[in-house]
């Protein structure tokens, strides 16, 4: 009997964490930066750590699902999350506000990682990848509100009250969770040991369906990153906006990315989510590349910045849900194991991104940014061709 699939506002509301907390905070950056008396690099680690913690929560968190359920799992990455927001509120000094920042990566990893698990757990992969449009459709206002309400809170009551602000979130979330989510692991109750949960890290990595579709995601993610973590200087340092100017622009590459989703919602089943993979990369290998002449030409404002970004994120609003739901089949009975790995990867190479990222786009803005979109424009044209 299959398990009870959960309502669709309990999955958006625990996948939601994870966009809140990476993108409200970013336009505070440069604000952070002054608060501490510290460099932007420095600050720059707070996004940094997030995706480290994110991306090294979902390779443990992914397994114990596997074996213990991803009902309590949730659960505790919620708390987390709450503690990590709180602890941000509260922070003095630079070392308190990162690890307040690993917290919240951690809680927001688990709840992301296994929102998808939970979804493959009561679904086939083109009715996964559906479904994960959807959620993902919805879930979507979150980052797209999130930088504009985050640019507006720190301009009108400073940044701490963004921490306070994400920690009444988790709590509304804690307490929807707890009432109405219901345990959907299939293999709950099977006594294995500490080692054999991680075991099947092995068997997913030697699995070329699963490796080409961790690729892809990892690929179109890596454009996302890398923007979030230059954008915010670029705009407010280099070109002299204010930090709510970058998250009013920003909310063009989240209504990008929602006619994607919206797209792979209503199609995955009738084309086929292969196929609308392979579109998807298609549409952001162009919309690099207009990306990669727009950032050497005279004429870079905010706008030219985003608007390329938004026809990206057309194609990784096709792109992720459809790679996600591929990946996650390739095992379907370790999907919370799937989940963790493809994470981990996906956001381990986010956060490689942005260390490179924040240490040069003081010196290069405009060469870092033209550089950075040609290398991703040819990594993603060979993926096309090779999927």
């Amino acid at each position: 009997m299959s398990p009870k699939r959960p309502a669709l506002l309990i999955l958006v509301a625990i996948s939601t964490l994870q966009p809140i907390a990476l993108n409200m905070v970013a336009p505070a950056t440069p604000a952070l930066a002054r608060g501490f008396s510290a460099s932007y690099a420095t600050i720059q680690l707070t996004l940094t750590l997030f995706l480290v913690a994110v991306a090294l929560t979902q390779l443990i968190v992914g397994p114990l699902s596997d074996r213990f359920g991803r009902r309590p799992c949730v659960l505790a990455g919620i708390v987390a999350f709450i503690l990590g927001s709180a602890l941000g509120a509260i922070a003095e000094t630079t070392g308190a506000l990162l690890f307040s920042r690993v917290l919240e990566g951690a809680g927001a990893g688990t709840t992301f990682a296994l929102a998808r698990a939970i979804i493959r757990d009561t679904s086939s992969r083109d009715e996964a990848a559906g479904q994960i449009a959807s959620v993902t459709m919805v879930m979507v206002v979150a980052p797209m509100l999130a930088p504009y309400v985050g640019g507006h809170i720190e301009t009108w009551f400073g940044w701490r009250m963004i921490f306070w602000t994400m920690t009444a979130v988790g709590v509304a979330v804690l307490v929807l969770t707890a009432m109405r989510l219901p345990e959907t692991a299939p293999s709950v109750g099977i006594r294995t040991s500490l080692l054999g949960i991680f075991r099947a890290f092995p068997e997913l990595a030697g699995n070329r369906a699963f490796i080409v579709d961790v690729i892809a995601l990892t690929m179109t993610s890596a454009s996302f990153f890398a923007f979030i973590a230059a954008a915010p200087f670029i705009v407010v340092e280099t070109m002299g906006r204010g930090s709510d100017v970058y998250g009013a622009y920003f909310i063009l590459n989240a209504l990008g990315y929602m006619l994607g989703n919206f797209a792979m919602s209503r199609l995955a089943i009738r084309v086929g989510t292969a196929r609308m993979v392979r579109i998807g990369l298609a549409i952001s290998f162009v919309a690099i590349s207009a990306a990669f002449a727009i950032s050497l030409s005279p004429y870079w404002t905010p706008l030219t910045l985003f608007l390329p970004l938004a026809l990206n994120a057309i194609g990784n609003g096709l792109t992720i849900p459809g790679a996600t739901a591929s990946a996650l089949s390739a095992k379907p009975e370790l999907a919370g194991s799937a989940a963790g790995l493809m994470g981990a990867v996906q956001l381990g190479s986010g956060a490689l991104a942005t260390i490179a990222i924040s240490a040069l786009v003081t010196i290069w803005p405009q060469t870092l940014m033209a550089m950075m979109w040609l290398m991703l424009a040819v990594a993603l044209l060979a993926l096309r061709f090779g999927r």
